[in-house]
Order: structure tokens, then sequence, then C-alpha cells
């Protein structure tokens, strides 16, 4: 190998010497002089060592990773993404599936109460014949007088079924809210006239508390709404009971409407129940002038709740009312 090395720098002098025919090679700059001529005089190549910096592969392996991490990431973060997409795909055609039936079956509750209303609305009719007949049964005095006892309470059944078929026709009918600027005091005033001999014959005493004030509503299902609040408060007071209509405003745009009584009040586990159709706590209620109110309260987008009233009674307040300026 010796030789072969003697050979190979031989025929490199000139070429890498710069000049210098002593020197076959330059002297590398990690090298002494000492260390420089010693491998010369051995003339092997096997004295030198390469050296090659390696910080710009480093450099280059080192932005590889953190791409490979980047990738990895993004690619993670798509994946992720994907399976959420599909989720609420998913959920969203379900959500859409239950709401066609759901629109089925309203459509269907919808023609079902047409029916029920129709049914009703015949029915008033042979009960009013059976109601004219009874009482003149009752009015006959050559008749005997538990005749005339049994007509009277044919009478008062009558009475008391046609009350209730009105109220299930008024409450299937569909509520169309026409807003119109409704003075709340004129209305109000109307209500306790039209209720005069209820509350006489109770002797039960009303005040109206309410500040001038104008609100959107539809006057007619308001006007309903409030009478079917006042009767039940009247159902609820004593002989010489008490009921209030306060009307307020909340705020610049909001109003509020209490009927209030120092009635017997309501429980509160019945509270959440008072609206539903056909829950009574009185004995001579059906079950769903509070239920209508609700539904002209919803119908208006309005609010309503049933409240304890201090020291006695309750306190009906509607809520969220649009306030449109004084009357």
């Amino acid at each position: 190998m010796g030789t072969n090395a003697s050979n190979y720098f031989a025929g490199r002098r000139g070429r890498r010497g710069r000049g210098n025919p002593d020197q076959p090679f330059e002297k590398p700059f990690w090298m002494s002089d000492a260390e420089y001529k010693t491998v010369i005089q051995k003339s092997g190549v096997s004295g030198f060592v390469v050296v090659m910096s390696t910080e710009s592969m480093d450099r280059t392996n080192g932005n590889d990773v953190w791409l490979r991490v980047f990738i990895g990431f993004l690619a993670t973060i798509s994946v992720a993404g994907y399976g959420l997409a599909w989720g609420n795909l998913e959920k969203t055609s379900v959500l859409q599936i239950r709401l066609v039936r759901a629109s089925e079956l309203n459509t269907h509750l919808k023609e079902m109460n047409l029916a029920a209303a129709g049914l009703a609305h015949e029915t008033r009719n042979p009960l009013n014949i059976v109601r004219g007949l009874a009482q003149m049964i009752s009015r006959r005095e050559d008749s005997p007088s538990e005749v005339r006892a049994r007509a009277r309470e044919i009478v008062d059944e009558t009475d008391r079924v046609t009350g209730q078929l009105n109220e299930f026709i008024n409450y299937s009918r569909p509520r169309e809210v026409r807003r119109v600027a409704v003075n709340l005091n004129a209305l109000a005033a109307e209500v306790v006239r039209a209720l005069n001999y209820d509350l006489e014959e109770k002797k039960v005493q009303i005040r109206v508390q309410a500040e001038p004030l104008t609100i959107q509503a539809d006057e007619q299902l308001l006007r309903q709404a409030l009478f079917n609040l006042v009767i039940n408060a009247v159902q609820a007071v004593p002989a010489n009971g008490e009921i209030w209509i306060r009307a307020g405003r909340r705020n610049t745009n909001q109003a509020f409407i209490d009927v209030a009584d120092n009635g017997t009040g309501v429980a509160p586990e019945h509270r959440s129940e008072l609206f539903k159709p056909y829950f009574t706590t009185h004995e001579q209620g059906t079950g769903l002038g509070l239920a209508v109110v609700q539904q002209i309260v919803l119908a208006h987008g309005w609010d309503i709740e049933c409240l304890p009233n201090q020291p006695t009674g309750a306190i009906f307040r509607i809520s969220h009312i649009r306030a449109s300026g004084k009357a």
C-alpha cells in the first residue's frame, strides 16, 4: 500500500501543491507543521482524516422532523373534523326526520281538533232543546214537585255541559293575533263591567290599579284572557273577598299585568299543572279557562306564571308585554 500511495502522491504533486513541488498537498488547517511533515514523510493516504461539517444536515433533518410532525397534526385535525362533521350530519338527519314526523302529527292533531270542535258545536243544539223542555216542565204548576225538581236538575246539568262544550270549542280554535294599540285601563274597566253580576252575587270587591298604559295586543283575545283570569279569581275567593287588577311598566318597552286575589291560593305542587287542559282546583271549574289564557299569552309571545300572594291568595302575572306608550 505504501508504494501505491507514493506513486499517487507523486502524480498529484504539481496540481495540489500550488507551485511548490516539495509539498504534494497543502497543509490542512487543523494540522500542526510537525504533524504535516510526518504525514508527508510517510506518504500514506491512511494518515489523512477527512472532516466534514454536519450542521446543515442536522438542520435539514430537524426541519424534516418538524414538517412531518406538523403534517401529522394537520392530518389528525382533518380526521377529527371529518368525524365531527359526519356526526353532525347524522344528528341533523335524525332531527329532520323527527321534525317531519312532528309536522305530520301536528297536522293530524289539527284535523282531530277541528273534527272535535265541530262535533261539540253540533252537540250544543240538542242540549239546548233538552234544556228548553226541562225549563218548561220545571215551570208548570200542575207538575208534581218532584218532577219539577228533577227538571231543574236537568237544566243545571245541561248548562254545565254546554259551558264545557263552549270552553272546548274556544280552546280548539286557532289563535291568530292581530296586534293593535290597546288602552289597558279601558279594557280592564270593560271586563269589570261584564262581570258585575258575578261580583255582586258573591259580594267581591275588585280594584283596578293600572297606570295609564297602552300596549300592543289583540284586543279581543286579551279581553278574553283577562276575563278568564278574573272569573278564576272570583271562584277562588270567599264571600266578601278581594281581587286586584294591576298593570305597569317593567322598563321603557315592557309592561306586566297582574290579577291577584286573597283566596286560598294555589299549592306549590299545583302551580305547574294549572295551565294544563282539564286540570282544575274549583268544583265549578271546567279546567279549560286557564289553558285558554296560556294559549292567548303564548300566541302573543308573552309569559304567564302563578305566584303566591301575601298573606293569602294567588297572583297570575303576564309579563314581557310590549308597551307602546301612555294611554
